[in-house]
């Protein structure tokens, strides 16, 4: 069941360059050659990950030759300023009058979280765990009818990827994040906006305070653990 909800199914390769990317191995502009011989991967293997990287929107080509590694979340203090702006804008997007949720989706999310919450949490990658959560806010950002949240929770998420993958060791955290998103679901069925927006205030401000204590940084002050 967790397959049919991954984005992509868990690459061996992919986290390689995830886990070496955040801890400062790999610089920010690489090429194909050295990037083969470091991972022992033929070119064919190493491309068909870089292109699903470059969509996901953390490395793009060079002119020319080689790639650069676009800039992500790096430091504690960018994490904390990016679920400031979370704070302001996602309740927003709740209490937005355009705001429209979809019933096929509202229900696909709640099975989704719902199998989290039961048991999916102990099983399911760390891939699968942070689309899953991007699923859920994305659905909700897109149900506020404001494109402009739309795209800022989406950009969020590209940029807190990698630091979200390396905690996949961190399964409880994930059961309470499923049981928050279902309290903030149940209020939107009911219509209840107002409940839903503070649900998600409180989740998102809980979430950056576990968080930014339990997530250390290579940026010259701490390194990820």
């Amino acid at each position: 069941m967790a397959q049919e909800w991954s984005a992509a199914a868990e690459d061996p390769l992919y986290l390689q360059i995830a886990v070496k990317r955040q801890s400062g191995v790999l610089p920010d502009e690489v090429n194909e050659a050295d990037l083969m011989r470091e991972f022992e991967v033929s070119r064919a293997i190493l491309r068909k990950v870089l292109s699903r990287i470059q969509q996901e929107g953390w490395i793009e080509r060079r002119t020319g030759h080689g790639w650069e590694f676009l800039p992500m979340i790096d430091s504690a203090e960018a994490y904390e300023d990016s679920y400031v702006l979370r704070l302001a804008v996602e309740p927003a997007g709740l209490m937005n009058p355009k705001f429209r949720a979809d019933p096929v989706e509202l229900e696909a999310c709640r099975k989704q979280q719902q199998y989290i919450a039961q048991d999916g949490y102990r099983t399911m990658t760390a891939i699968e765990l942070f689309e899953a959560n991007s699923r859920f806010h994305e659905t909700i950002a897109e149900w506020s009818g404001n494109r402009f949240i739309v795209q800022t929770v989406r950009r969020i998420d590209q940029l807190r990827r990698l630091v979200e993958y390396m905690q996949a060791e961190k399964r409880l955290p994930r059961k309470a994040q499923a049981e928050e998103h279902l309290a903030i679901l149940d209020a939107i069925a009911r219509g209840d906006n107002l409940a839903a927006a503070s649900k998600m205030r409180e989740h998102l401000d809980g979430a950056r305070r576990g968080k930014i204590t339990s997530v250390a940084f290579n940026d010259g002050q701490k390194k990820l653990a």
